[in-house]
């Protein structure tokens, strides 16, 4: 084995040694939701896909739905797929019915 190569792996073994014994090493993700702000749900989406049947009507739909508040999200043989926010439902301006 060229000595090199020996050399880098030697080094790779040794700085992964060092990280487990310091205690260094932890997975990248989404941080627990342990004593951090209240449940947030997570969001809705709405999809929807539609067939072109070329580049001109294409780009009708794409500005139709852009400005609609649909997002592009797939493209496959004509086929475009579209996402959007589900609106939040309307909150009561005051909780209590005051009777």
């Amino acid at each position: 084995m060229d000595k090199r190569v020996a050399l880098v792996l030697g080094g790779l073994v040794l700085g992964a040694a060092v990280a487990l014994a310091t205690g260094r090493v932890r997975a990248q993700g989404l941080a627990p939701s342990v004593g951090l702000a209240p449940s947030i749900p997570a969001p809705r989406w709405e999809q929807d896909c539609e067939q072109a049947h070329g580049v001109d009507e294409a780009r009708a739909i794409a500005k139709a739905r852009g400005e609609g508040g649909w997002e592009l999200v797939a493209l496959d043989a004509g086929v475009m797929c579209f996402k959007r926010p589900v609106p939040a439902p309307p909150r009561p301006t005051d909780p209590w019915p005051g009777y």
